[in-house]
């Protein structure tokens, strides 16, 4: 019916018998009106062989299983297709090359049986990555997009990875896990120089903490603008990371520290690093910033970095402090800091059990 109706919408929430494989009628991808697709359903799903070509342009499969053979039907036969989402889909390899596709997700929250996913998408944009696993072993990430925008990458780290370099990459997001049989953290810097070129970026702070491992970071983000790193608390180990982190954006102007609020009372205080510790790094992102926000956590280590900013950044115009009742002596600290600008402070309290998403950050990146 829909489709004798020149459907051009379709969204389909099924329920069958544990015992039937679904396989939907080819009339509905034969349908020259149709141009998306939705797929919800707890089956196999599989494609008609006679259908050989469709005017798909948006297609999104949730909670199905599909084989190989779907993946390269979509690769030959949706010529049209410009997104394809996959959430909670079953699947032991993706391989998808696509001269038409523009944005592309996986998101998978529970542990998935992937093991190889390639992408090769000449006008890709937009990819989201949510990929999570017992083990990186025997596990693969391969990219072909030299011209995405956009990525957001959260879940595993692995082992295997090829991910090319993102020459056109304005935004990124990094929140990936260190996997107990994973000995080696180094292959994040790997991907920090495959988006070298980013203009925004956010990294959780245990993606962050590879460049402590490896030493301090070359000066590999010329071009970042916007630095947002999410941790659990500015403990004095976290500290030097933030320092090899900065030193390798020498043309910052907007940073986010975000810390997670209930670690006030659970974490021990840090309070090993102060204002002078930063001025002598001699970091060169200090002359350049514009904007900050920090969301002070236990010890004094996120408060003297407010100070340092405060006292040293020239060109600073607002810095935005969050903090819990417990930061008494904060107003005293940033009154009798010694400022080189005429930076607009701006307070704002939270509750120390207060949750917030992991990777959400209340602030808007201005271009």
């Amino acid at each position: 019916m829909a489709v004798r109706c020149n459907v051009e919408v379709l969204d389909l929430e099924l329920g069958i018998p544990e015992t039937t494989e679904l396989e939907l009628p080819s009339c509905i991808f034969l349908c020259g009106s149709l141009r998306s697709l939705s797929v919800h359903c707890n089956k196999i799903l599989t494609v008609p062989s006679s259908v050989h070509s469709t005017n798909l342009q948006y297609l999104k499969l949730t909670n199905v299983t599909i084989d190989e053979g779907f993946c390269k039907w979509i690769s030959c036969s949706c010529k049209s297709i410009k997104e394809l989402h996959l959430e909670h889909v079953r699947v032991e390899n993706i391989t998808i090359e696509c001269s038409s596709l523009e944005s592309f997700s996986f998101v998978f929250s529970s542990h998935s049986d992937l093991c190889h996913l390639s992408i090769s998408c000449e006008k890709l944009e937009a990819m989201r990555i949510n990929w999570r696993f017992d083990s990186p072993s025997s596990r693969s990430f391969k990219v072909f997009a030299p011209n995405l925008k956009y990525l957001k990458w959260t879940g595993s780290l692995l082992n295997n990875q090829n991910l090319g370099n993102f020459m056109c990459l304005e935004t990124a997001e990094i929140f990936l896990n260190h996997e107990a049989d994973n000995n080696d953290f180094g292959n994040v810097l790997e991907l920090l120089c495959s988006i070298r070129r980013v203009k925004v970026l956010l990294l959780s702070g245990e993606t962050a903490k590879v460049l402590l491992r490896e030493g301090s970071m070359p000066a590999l983000f010329d071009d970042i603008s916007y630095l947002g790193v999410h941790m659990e608390s500015l403990v004095d180990d976290m500290v030097p990371t933030m320092v090899s982190l900065l030193r390798g954006m020498p043309n910052l102007k907007t940073l986010y520290v975000k810390c997670d609020p209930s670690f006030l009372i659970q974490k021990p205080k840090a309070c090993g690093f102060n204002r002078e510790f930063w001025k002598s790094q001699n970091l060169a992102f200090i002359d350049h910033l514009k904007e900050a926000t920090i969301e002070l956590s236990s010890g004094n280590n996120g408060m003297e970095l407010v100070r340092y900013m405060l006292e040293d950044a020239k060109n600073l115009k607002e810095m935005v402090i969050l903090h819990s009742p417990e930061h008494s002596t904060l107003f005293q600290v940033v009154n009798e800091s010694k400022r080189k600008s005429a930076a607009r402070v701006v307070f704002q309290e939270y509750k120390a059990n207060e949750k917030r998403e992991l990777g959400r950050f209340n602030i808007y990146v201005k271009k």
